[in-house]
């Protein structure tokens, strides 16, 4: 369904396996209509409507009487509503962003039929059909939701009013999703000086609490935006500035890891803004202080999303990765040893399962542990055959069975190591180079770092 029409770049398309360049081409006719609110000195207007979305039952039903005569119309007008965002919603959870894109486009055909095109809530209505269609991947179609949303609530509310900041901060992802870097940040900083005067309209300690986690999300999102255009230095810049307002306001990790408010978004996002400060880390070769925030955000992840979650696993394989690029391959085996117990029984594609298999083959022959090697080099050869893969490759994984078996048999009793440390040189046989590991390689985990948005909200 179509409210507002755009005029739109010819051939622009995206897909919910995410954007690419040619889904919003930079100099598309009216893809940057967005630059008159972030640009703008225009006054802002001074004619505010009421908001209805974070209002109780009873005070629902008042504002709407001051609109409608019938007020049992209204109320079976709200209640339908709210039937449908609830359905959205549980669409949404569930991964089914079709289903929940048919819904919040109902709600704002229902509330653009009672209220017309220039109410608030028309839109809060566009700013969650904008999120549908971006978690759907329909790129072209959260632009258009999205730049209406802020067009409709920067006239009902006001330039500066922080619904405007919520859907600048959609508008910021729908850019950088499409890899419009430059426009993203412009509209990611406009956004966060927004949310810094809303800070500074507050008085109490949980409201000033709430303005802190929000300034957090944007600057995530600026890191995330420098993250993807290799502008690392920047990026770990904001990172650590949000860090340093998360924690504030998560003061005792003792809270969430015990279960008080593990239910809170906010601790899940303070998680992923400490794994995108990892991944810069990762990235600037500082693998101490990637193992040090990694393992911080591990703390948070594992109490609340469990071991077999793919936010745990990625942050257990970025970990493995910096352990071994310092040698320590036995801390890296640990970390890939958590990831493999539960991903082995699980219903994976074998493609995930084989690069783990490879990372703790590689871990346990740096450690000459070459039993437990062997026995995952089976495993291993079994899962190249079935995923068909290449003679070459299939040759080297045999070149190594054949070395790892000759340490093995040459040595059934010790280790090398162990016969160094014994002074048994005479025990080892001629010297041997040792197994050939040059095509056997933990390679960097390929890293897209997580971005900060808004749930959607009751329109």
């Amino acid at each position: 369904m179509k409210v507002f029409n755009r005029t739109k770049s010819p051939k622009s398309t995206s897909s919910a396996q995410g954007p690419t360049k040619d889904a919003a081409p930079k100099n598309a006719k009216g893809v940057k209509s967005w630059k008159k609110v972030v640009d703008a000195d225009e006054e802002e207007q001074s004619h505010h409507l009421s908001d209805l979305s974070n209002s109780t039952d009873a005070e629902d039903i008042d504002n709407i009487e001051s609109l409608d005569d019938n007020s049992e119309d209204c109320e079976r007008f709200e209640r339908q509503l709210r039937y449908k965002h609830s359905k959205a919603c549980k669409a949404m959870s569930n991964g089914s962003y079709k289903a929940a894109l048919s819904q919040f486009e109902s709600i704002l055909s229902d509330i653009l039929g009672r209220y017309g095109e220039r109410h608030d809530r028309v839109g809060a209505a566009l700013h969650n059909v904008a999120i549908a269609n971006l978690r759907a991947g329909s790129l072209d179609d959260a632009m258009d939701a999205i730049e209406e949303a802020i067009k409709i609530r920067s006239r009902s509310l006001g330039r500066s009013h922080p619904k405007v900041a919520d859907s600048l901060v959609e508008l910021g992802i729908i850019l950088l999703s499409m890899e419009e870097h430059d426009d993203s940040l412009k509209v990611f900083q406009r956004a966060l000086k927004l949310r810094r005067e809303e800070r500074e309209d507050t008085y109490g300690d949980d409201d000033r609490e709430e303005c802190n986690l929000k300034i957090a999300k944007v600057l995530n999102n600026i890191g995330c935006v420098n993250f993807e255009r290799g502008s690392f230095p920047e990026a770990k810049e904001a990172f650590e500035e949000a860090i340093v307002l998360q924690t504030a306001v998560f003061k005792n990790f003792v809270t969430f890891v015990c279960g008080v408010d593990s239910s809170s978004p906010g601790i899940l996002t303070m998680a992923s803004t400490m794994c995108n400060k990892g991944y810069v880390e990762i990235e600037l070769d500082h693998f101490d202080q990637a193992i040090k925030i990694l393992s911080d955000s591990l703390k948070i992840q594992r109490s609340i999303l469990g071991p077999g979650n793919k936010l745990v696993q990625s942050s257990l394989d970025n970990l493995g990765y910096a352990y071994a690029m310092l040698n320590k391959y036995d801390k890296a085996l640990a970390a890939f040893d958590e990831i493999w117990a539960p991903m082995s029984t699980a219903d994976m594609p074998t493609e995930e399962k084989i690069d783990i298999l490879r990372k703790k083959i590689i871990c346990h022959v740096r450690l000459e542990q070459f039993s437990p090697a062997l026995e995952l080099l089976h495993t291993f050869e079994d899962m190249q055959d079935e995923l068909g893969e290449s003679t070459a490759e299939m040759e080297a994984t045999h070149r190594l069975m054949g070395e790892v078996n000759y340490e093995i048999l040459r040595l059934p009793s010790l280790s090398d190591a162990t016969n160094r440390a014994l002074g048994c040189t005479l025990c080892m046989g001629p010297a041997e180079e040792g197994v050939n590991l040059d095509d056997w390689v933990i390679l960097k985990p390929e890293n897209t770092s997580k971005m900060s948005g808004h749930r959607v909200t009751h329109a």
